[in-house]
């Protein structure tokens, strides 16, 4: 096991890359989870059906499991997604056969824990891999310049949203296999593999906003590819449960001039075109005056018209306070309006079954024990 060190460490302010190197022309990176808890068996289908990926991002982390994630720590246990050695187990050795490089933000309030455990799964399955960490930590001012003997992740719970600065960093230094975050900005995950392999610096606001709406297009996953159009009454969103069974993760390819196509895996399931991603970017509130979609084919969306901010440089960052505030244990989804039978009837054909079973856990198991 490598020992941790804390090679490097940067203050929030985001300096001008020096002279950047354009890696490659395009870069392809896709979404291989899009919250807590979602499907591992996804994004292998993803990893095996589009082989140029060279990045499959996992956004598993949001307020709610970085609370958990809290709690658990503080009670002795894994301050990281505790699903990571089912993922890693999963999807490393295809992704380093590849060549495909894993992002993700499972580490959440112990990323450095988090490298620990994927070496350790690596190591079960014969794989040599380098494992990188972006993340946050607080240095108490001693006035020596050296750094303490003892960093503190996160300290009392207290997690900032990073960017896609500390990302690129790691990639520029280790190219690593694995890449392992604290709590960052969920569109910054897709953007900093666009920054270090396209050449794109910090003052490129036009590409750094074309980059962004990729990213807020991918991040919350098959939502992109049609998981919400399946509403039977209503004839243009009317997607088939058969086809909803194939829903491929979305991914993108990226230019270096900024031009963004998002895309699904060729003969896959769901749907994808100008609905599905105007109603992902409503979706992500962003600013979305200018932005247009043009489909190109079935499977293929290309995504124009992106403008940065008038005020591209945040004044401030966003922390995370977990608070202990009771209890929350019962929820409802309820459907009213026009044909709100139908459509409470389809949410529960995809949940559960007429045994009471999860179908989503059924199929999963099942391909997962099919395919070995």
């Amino acid at each position: 096991m490598e020992k941790q060190t804390y090679e490097e460490i940067h203050d929030c302010l985001i300096k001008p890359r020096i002279n950047p190197q354009r890696r490659k022309d395009k870069v392809y990176i896709g979404c291989g989870a899009g919250f807590g808890g979602d499907r591992p068996m996804a994004a292998k289908k993803l990893l095996n059906r589009v082989k140029e990926l060279n990045y499959i991002v996992l956004e598993c982390l949001a307020e709610r499991t970085l609370a958990e994630r809290y709690q658990a720590m503080a009670s002795g246990g894994d301050g990281y997604d505790s699903n990571i050695s089912e993922w890693m187990s999963l999807l490393l050795p295809l992704a380093v056969d590849r060549g495909t490089c894993i992002i993700t933000n499972m580490g959440a309030m112990d990323p450095v824990s988090a490298r620990e455990k994927v070496l350790e799964v690596a190591s079960s399955l014969g794989i040599h891999l380098s494992v990188a960490v972006a993340h946050e930590v607080f240095v108490n001012e001693s006035g020596s310049g050296s750094l303490p003997e003892k960093l503190v992740n996160m300290e009392g719970g207290v997690s900032t949203y990073l960017g896609a600065a500390p990302i690129v960093a790691c990639l520029e230094r280790y190219q690593p296999n694995v890449l392992i975050t604290s709590r960052v900005a969920d569109a910054a995950l897709f953007l900093a593999p666009m920054v270090y392999e396209l050449g794109w610096n910090w003052d490129d606001l036009e590409l750094l906003a074309q980059g962004s709406l990729a990213g807020h297009l991918l991040e919350c996953g098959c939502q992109l590819t049609g998981g919400y159009f399946m509403h039977p009454a209503d004839k243009n969103r009317n997607l088939s449960f058969p086809n909803l069974l194939d829903l491929s993760l979305p991914y993108a390819e990226i230019s270096s001039s900024g031009e963004i196509c998002v895309m699904k895996a060729e003969g896959s399931g769901g749907i994808l075109n100008f609905g599905t991603c105007a109603e992902q970017l409503l979706y992500e509130v962003v600013d979305f005056r200018g932005v247009t979609f043009q489909p190109l084919s079935r499977s293929k969306v290309l995504c124009i018209g992106a403008k940065p901010s008038a005020h591209p440089v945040p004044d401030k960052l966003l922390q995370l306070i977990p608070k202990h505030r009771g209890w929350k244990g019962w929820g409802e989804i309820s459907y009213g309006g026009y044909e709100c039978v139908k459509r409470a009837k389809a949410a529960e054909l995809l949940v559960m079954d007429g045994r009471g079973i999860s179908w989503c856990q059924f199929l999963c198991s099942f391909l997962y024990n099919w395919t070995g």
